[in-house]
């Protein structure tokens, strides 16, 4: 669900690695179904001026290029810390890629990411790799113009079961929740992005929800969620298999509760009725003069 400690949207590493092509496959695969389930939409935010739109943490670039063919007066920048897999270097003749660090390019005078240049800040899927939320939204807010707005879309990493909270009890999430806090991670960003905007001066915020299911179950009266729901109990299990270990690193548990954590994660989210997280779609405006 997400990349590094700076701007991105993969499994936290700590070191970056750059994701192989069956990362690449799931990342694709995740940004189709999250479409499907917020009713074919990819963004929320009202444009009503897009010169200029940026897209933090590209990933494959589905995003980017889809903001390429909606707006092709515009001039579209991906950002990521990886280069955009060889199969999608061919996006619209709008939209260009920009490898590196968002934060550094920020600070880097880069005229492409200039002071109050952009009409349109988009990222998603931060939960395992931002440390800083409020630097980061003001950064964001820094680049928009007067007018301009961002969407940020996001997970909290909280599972219910028919209604009810049940990840807290879960002795590898509660393991998580004690590296979240000691490394600096929100668990809880797709809830909080809101407060983290408004402390970064941007008004006019609005703020959709959205049930994620860990298989089809809830497809019968939300048809949208049937693909994000397989898609959520066939990987997400595998995502924190693999995860956990990075995410505890240097915590002073013992290889041997790791490891049977591990195979926690792939108990406890396999696809059942009822078992659920939230996704957040967030959306705040920088005021105008």
């Amino acid at each position: 669900m997400s990349k590094s400690v700076q701007s991105s949207t993969r499994i936290p590493m700590v070191s970056y690695q750059s994701p192989s092509a069956i990362e690449y496959a799931r990342l694709e695969d995740q940004a189709t179904s999250l479409a499907l389930m917020m009713h074919n939409s990819f963004i929320h935010a009202p444009l009503s001026s897009h010169t200029r739109l940026l897209d933090i943490g590209c990933g494959t670039g589905t995003v980017t290029r889809q903001l390429g063919f909606t707006y092709p007066n515009a001039s579209i920048y991906g950002i990521d810390l990886s280069p955009v897999p060889p199969a999608q270097e061919n996006p619209p003749a709008n939209v260009e890629y920009i490898l590196g660090d968002f934060r550094q390019l920020v600070r880097s005078n880069d005229l492409r990411l200039a002071p109050g240049s952009t009409d349109f800040v988009f990222s998603r899927l931060l939960v395992l790799g931002m440390t800083d939320w409020p630097g980061y939204l003001r950064d964001i807010a820094s680049l928009l113009r007067p007018g301009g707005w961002a969407e940020l879309q996001d997970f909290s990493l909280e599972w219910y079961l028919h209604g009810t909270l049940i990840s807290g009890q879960w002795p590898w999430m509660r393991a998580l929740s004690s590296a979240a806090e000691r490394k600096g991670w929100d668990l809880n960003c797709g809830r909080n992005i809101k407060a983290y905007m408004s402390a970064a001066g941007l008004r006019d915020i609005e703020v959709k929800e959205y049930r994620l299911p860990m298989g089809d179950w809830l497809s019968g009266k939300k048809p949208g969620t049937k693909r994000i729901g397989e898609h959520a109990a066939r990987e997400y299990g595998w995502l924190y298999y693999h995860a956990v270990p990075k995410m505890v690193q240097g915590m002073g548990f013992a290889e041997e509760e790791v490891e049977g954590w591990r195979e926690m994660c792939m108990r406890d989210l396999r696809g059942r009725e009822g078992l659920e997280l939230r996704f957040f779609a967030t959306v705040g405006r920088k005021p105008e003069g």
